[in-house]
């Protein structure tokens, strides 16, 4: 809200001084409905009217130029890029939110925002945005694959990576032009051409998925865990697994995905064949969408709903015992810990399991991860002759990345049965 201490028009509106809280400031008309404010750092009016004309026609000279009307180190435009794309995910927690009209944010893509932009403030955050070009970009990754090479065991981060992959640098660099775009848009480069230099991974590194005979010895694996497991909370967790991992194998659903899951998000239906099943409504890198997993899951979601019943019971139970203690709401997370708490990660207790069957690793020494299921799941729908388009928008991803990832994943046997009708 502008001041209503003193305002006033000069060069027919271009340009609006008002006072704040006894400090002259200005407001610059640069087009398209946008402008610009400034402070005139002055408490008086005259000094604060020259001012404000001499920085309108300094603008009008660099509107005529083509050079950018503000400066704006990269720093800046990189705050202000994370400001809105907090912006819209705080718009994606509503769920009126229409995702079908407005750009979304998933709380991964946020994380992973904020996490590389560290780099490139390190790297080049005070230098002016105007100036980064093709140059600075390229000179980028020779810096960033010696970046944890230059820094002291000691001071890196946990679970870093010494050698960052191909495919890392290629979206590291991608999110840098995309800021810079960013920028170009808001006027802060002028009529500065966008650089055009693209890192390209040589090889794109398909995570590895478990064969059918490897996936049953998790399963026999983690039936066994749960008998031979007497401590009530523990063999909560266990179970919890067991049903986590089979609903994840059998729907591709993305792990983050899985853990933001509310019971209410699980509805269940009936099919054109008359079969039970359940919808999930998750909320991923795509915005909302619906994953329909295969039939078998109905028992490990209602394993998983009985299980949450008796905890909330017991969670009553305790209430009525101790006022002070907080009942878990009945309406809460469908994957949820034995406190009754959202997921945060299931990853160690899945390497454990992996661990106590002599699995951690595929044939190639490639690490097996909770997203390997995902891929399972790909790869099985695949040699079942589902069609990947369905394939790709039942996981909420792109045909091309299924077929450049999982395509080959299908044996020369079922594509013959396939292409033979």
């Amino acid at each position: 809200m502008l001041s209503t201490e003193f305002k006033e028009e000069l060069e027919d509106g271009k340009v609006l001084i008002f006072c704040r809280n006894g400090i002259f400031q200005a407001r610059f008309y640069k087009g398209d409905r946008q402008y610009i404010y400034k402070s005139l750092k002055t408490r008086k009016v005259d000094e604060a009217r020259k001012l404000a004309l001499k920085y309108l026609h300094e603008m009008e000279f660099k509107q005529r130029e083509g050079l950018p009307l503000q400066h704006k180190s990269f720093n800046e435009v990189i705050d202000e890029y994370i400001a809105l794309r907090q912006s819209q995910y705080q718009k994606s927690l509503d769920v009126k939110t229409n995702s079908s009209s407005q750009q979304q944010t998933s709380i991964h893509m946020l994380r992973q925002i904020k996490r590389v932009a560290k780099f490139w403030r390190e790297y080049c955050g005070t230098k002016s945005v105007s100036n980064i070009d093709n140059a600075v970009l390229q000179d980028y990754v020779p810096w960033r694959k010696d970046y944890y090479h230059r820094m002291a065991e000691d001071k890196r981060p946990r679970n870093y990576k010494i050698n960052p992959a191909d495919k890392t640098l290629e979206w590291e660099t991608t999110l840098a032009k995309t800021l810079l775009k960013f920028a170009f848009e808001r006027g802060y480069r002028g009529k500065t051409q966008l650089p055009t230099y693209r890192f390209k991974a040589e090889r794109a590194i398909v995570r590895p998925t478990f064969t059918v005979a490897e996936y049953w010895e998790i399963i026999k694996g983690m039936r066994k865990g749960i008998r031979e497991t007497k401590n009530k909370e523990w063999k909560y967790t266990k179970e919890l697994i067991r049903d986590y991992v089979l609903i994840l194998a059998n729907s591709g659903m993305r792990v983050g995905e899985a853990n933001n899951l509310k019971d209410k998000d699980v509805v269940e239906f009936k099919d054109e064949l008359g079969r039970r099943n359940f919808m999930f409504s998750v909320r991923g890198k795509t915005g909302r969408r619906i994953v329909i997993p295969r039939t078998s899951v109905v028992r490990y979601v209602e394993r998983v709903r009985e299980r949450n019943e008796i905890r909330l019971n017991e969670e009553v139970v305790r209430e009525v015992r101790s006022p002070k203690r907080k009942i878990v709401d009945t309406d809460g997370w469908f994957f949820s810990m034995y406190d009754g708490n959202k997921i945060v990660t299931l990853i160690d207790q899945f390497n454990a399991l992996l661990d106590s069957i002599n699995l951690s690793e595929s044939r190639d020494k490639e690490k097996y991860t909770l997203y390997s299921l995902r891929h399972f799941y790909a790869v099985m729908m695949i040699r079942r002759g589902i069609p990947i388009f369905d394939i790709a928008r039942n996981m909420g991803t792109s045909v091309q990345i299924i077929e450049k990832y999982y395509g080959k994943q299908a044996t020369p046997l079922a594509l013959a049965t396939k292409l033979g009708g």
